[in-house]
């Protein structure tokens, strides 16, 4: 067990330790341990070692192995190995967690060049430092960030547990989020009962454990809590691959149990020998259908082209309307860009969806067929470098913030992927310093991290290779490059039908030179 002590040792026990010899394999080295080797073959003076071990010995065997003889070692040997592995990870889990906790000290309206004495400007100042250093999501960051502030603060005990490996952080964390809102004086109790059991429950195990334990420990009603509770209700888009995305609720337990039960009721009607989608395919279908307020059934699975139950001969459309039965009404506005050419069908180019990225052509066919209004965004066909922009606004100002909003896409802050069209638009040379309000000189940055620039160290500087550079309190750059073009000058389909037409118009040419003249 690694012991508070054991972090204290001096550079030369921690050498020595490192160095020691241990058995290679349990058959070679350990036969004749009276005791210690048991009937199903197990070492467990070697496993007693593993778990006694401190950080540098544990190191040590690790390195130890690695550059020892290359003969495969036993099971028992590898499963010690994981076991170091798995302690070690432990043990750099709670430093970590002393670090992070450290850098929100320099927070402290004292110091130099970290400002701003309210606490939610602080962690919002430590949550971006952390999350640029760690190339994290701001979120992830974020719960990193309270995470540890938690174990280094009224749960140092759990902290303890995972430096000494009796616990792994995913275990930490889930004493971290079930002690959450747990009054002071009941998280000592708390955080005492569960650690008798956490070193021997699982992830899953564990939870259902915290969640009890809370319960009975809880001095405030169920009620009160849930009045609290209920104030972070949202609805969460995450992008996924090969153009799909989770679409997430956070409800009372009633409306999402309500929401699931209809969903499911409307997808099992719609079963039948004839209809080759699964249950949860049904569901997902119904789900869409009642949000977008389709005009036709419910359920028309998207792309399926099937017939909809209604008897219409068109099939269904790819967006999972009725064809024949008007379109899906909706007022939110969505940003589409679309290629020419993939437009008119003569590529399969794939579109942009703002907020998400790149989907099929098909999809981003059907989303311009249904669009109120339209936008000209000229671009070059070979680089796709935005040449010019419509002025089809009676505002410049409008214009200009269009245009900036589809060259940059997102927060120009580093690995911030908020769209830039729910960002605040901001002088990179302020107005005060005689900066210009021009596409040169603004640049869109959420709100969050134009607080940040305006009232902390944050600051940005244009990059010679196009983007922002960010300088951090902490004394560190980040930079965020420039939007690349949307599509590969060498492969696209525009650039093989630029090319082809002016191969074409070339022998054209040349064709029509070698002809005899009409006269």
């Amino acid at each position: 067990m690694i012991t508070g002590s054991a972090a204290l040792l001096n550079l030369e026990d921690a050498y020595d330790e490192a160095t020691w010899d241990w058995p290679a394999d349990p058959f070679e080295e350990v036969l004749g341990r009276g005791g210690e080797f048991n009937d199903a073959g197990i070492d467990e003076h070697a496993r007693a070692a593993v778990e006694g071990a401190s950080p540098y010995g544990l190191l040590g065997r690790l390195l130890d192995t690695g550059s020892g003889p290359t003969d495969s070692p036993s099971l028992a040997v590898t499963l010690d190995l994981l076991r170091a592995t798995d302690r070690l990870a432990s043990w750099t889990a709670a430093q970590r967690a002393r670090l992070v906790a450290r850098v929100h000290t320099f927070s402290n309206p004292d110091h130099h060049s970290w400002s701003g004495p309210a606490s939610s400007l602080a962690f919002t100042e430590t949550v971006a430092e952390t999350a640029a250093l760690l190339k994290l999501s701001e979120g992830s960051a974020a719960r990193l960030v309270s995470e540890s502030l938690a174990l280094t603060g009224p749960l140092t005990a759990t902290l303890t547990a995972l430096e000494n490996g009796e616990i792994c952080s995913g275990r930490a964390s889930v004493i971290v989020e079930q002690s959450r809102t747990l009054p002071d004086e009941a998280v000592a109790a708390f955080e005492s009962e569960i650690l008798r059991v956490a070193g021997d429950l699982n992830r899953p195990r564990l939870t259902a454990r915290c969640r009890r334990l809370r319960e009975k420990l809880h001095p405030e009603t169920l009620t009160a809590r849930r009045v609290r509770a209920v104030a972070d209700r949202c609805v969460v888009f995450e992008p996924d691959r090969d153009g799909m995305a989770w679409l997430s609720a956070y409800l009372s337990a009633e409306q999402a149990l309500a929401v699931h039960t209809t969903v499911d009721a409307a997808a099992r009607t719609l079963r039948s020998v004839d209809d080759p989608r699964t249950l949860p395919q049904l569901r997902a279908d119904v789900l869409a259908d009642m949000l977008l307020g389709a005009a036709g059934p419910i359920g028309v699975a998207p792309g399926s082209g099937e017939c909809c139950r209604c008897g219409s001969a068109e099939g269904g459309r790819a967006d999972g309307a009725c064809a024949g039965h008007g379109a899906r009404s909706s007022t939110a506005k969505i940003v589409v860009t679309v290629p020419v050419f993939s437009l008119m069908g003569l590529s399969d180019e794939p579109g942009e969806l703002e907020g998400y990225g790149p989907i099929p052509a098909e999809a981003a066919r059907q989303l311009a067929g249904n669009a109120t209004s339209w936008l000209r965004l000229l671009t070059h066909p070979y680089s796709g470098a935005i040449l010019s922009l419509d002025r089809t606004r009676y505002r410049p100002s409008e214009d200009l913030r269009t245009w900036i909003q589809l060259r940059e896409k997102t927060c120009s802050f580093y690995g911030c992927s908020r769209p830039a069209s729910r960002c605040d638009l901001d002088h990179l040379v302020s107005w005060a310093d005689d900066g210009s309000t021009s596409a040169d000189n603004l640049y869109p940055v959420c709100k969050r991290h134009h607080m940040l620039k305006h009232r902390t160290g944050w600051t940005p500087s244009p990059d010679p290779e196009g983007g922002l550079v960010w300088l951090s309190p902490g004394g560190r750059t980040y930079t965020t490059p420039p939007e690349p073009p949307p599509a590969d000058s060498r492969s696209s389909g525009t650039a093989r039908i630029m090319n082809d037409l002016g191969t074409a118009m070339r022998t054209g040419r040349k064709s029509h030179a070698d002809s005899p003249p009409p006269f």
